[in-house]
């Protein structure tokens, strides 16, 4: 029985999949076997991985496209470790990803799921994308997104099964981010402050070919999410909070008022209901405000900096969104914006 099954899912992934495949099967940890569903590729894929010689590999054939959620809740069913890693065909492990996160996962048993920071392969220069670890913060980033990087993660297999949680196979895009909010209620969530994948930007992904449709499903997550609170949202609330979800921030003054009402409307529900933990859902707030702040370098920066400059005079009166949207009014109010 290994102690780890790296799950993949691949349709067509011909382009890149030697590489992810040779990237996991050179991890410096190596109690693993490697479940590979091939869902009815049409190009070499299926070629490719019937010449795999490593006593590791093992394949799943489907006869015909089942899509990526119905793979991977067929590679769960079929996987004999003790813990499932993701892995998607066109990205790269790096070598001590596996060791990392089964030893994270082995010193803390009340962790379900564990990610890590990414880097990106595709764009010049290359970023490093990092997200919250603790996972009062990943849960409270569901208000607005996932922040786990779904070919990262690394779950506790017998937990999901104990909930009998599963991709929903109904959803074609965004089913990670479905999953984990869905799961949240059972699991606790970590990330590894540590660049143990690297994410391959290209015209081919889900996200670039699918794009209009994995943002539908974000959108409806995110709805889920907000009704969590208590909140029948507007259309011009949902449609400001899908913006900022995908970090496309105010670009006026009315805009940036509609936001700090959106937000205190978001905070006062989460206060009465206690969907997400209180301090973490503030800091959630916060990050997208500054954005937003930053975003209006006209009035948004004198707004920002009045409310850093009132944490040392301050320190301890308010919390750190209090703060935020007390000293933003100040200072919109001082430019001239009156309020409505």
């Amino acid at each position: 029985m290994p102690k780890v099954t790296v799950l993949m899912a691949v349709h067509n992934g011909e382009p890149y999949l030697q590489q992810a495949v040779q990237s996991i099967l050179g991890q410096s940890f190596q109690d693993f076997e490697f479940l590979i569903v091939d869902d009815a590729s049409t190009d070499n894929s299926g070629k490719l991985l019937s010449g795999l010689s490593n006593a590791k590999v093992r394949i799943i054939a489907n006869g015909k496209q089942l899509g990526l959620s119905s793979s991977l809740n067929q590679g769960i069913e079929a996987s004999e470790g003790t813990y499932i890693a993701r892995m998607d065909h066109d990205d790269i492990s790096l070598p001590e990803r596996l060791w990392k996160q089964t030893a994270f996962l082995d010193a803390h048993p009340e962790v379900d799921v564990i990610g890590s920071w990414a880097q990106t392969l595709g764009l010049q220069p290359a970023q490093i994308w990092r997200y919250p670890t603790l996972d009062e913060d990943i849960r409270s980033e569901f208000i607005f997104n996932s922040s786990l990087v779904h070919g990262s993660v690394m779950l506790r297999k017998a937990t999901f099964d104990r909930h009998q949680l599963r991709y929903d196979a109904t959803i074609a895009r965004a089913q990670d981010y479905e999953l984990w909010t869905r799961a949240a209620p059972q699991i606790r969530f970590a990330n590894l402050d540590a660049v143990l994948v690297q994410y391959r930007i290209h015209p081919e992904q889900a996200g670039s070919k699918y794009g209009t449709e994995q943002r539908a499903v974000a959108e409806r997550v995110r709805q889920r999410e907000i009704g969590r609170l208590g909140i029948e949202a507007t259309s011009a609330e949902l449609a400001l909070h899908n913006k900022v979800s995908r970090w496309e921030m105010p670009t006026n003054r009315a805009e940036l008022q509609h936001l700090e009402r959106w937000f205190l409307k978001l905070r006062v529900g989460n206060q009465e209901t206690k969907a997400f933990p209180w301090h973490a859902f503030d800091r959630a707030l916060e990050r997208r405000w500054w954005a937003a702040c930053r975003a209006n370098t006209k009035w948004g920066l004198e707004a920002w900096h009045a409310y850093a400059g009132s944490l040392i005079a301050k320190k301890g009166e308010r919390s750190a969104l209090d703060k935020v949207l007390f000293w933003a009014k100040a200072s919109l109010r001082n430019l001239g914006w009156r309020r409505a």
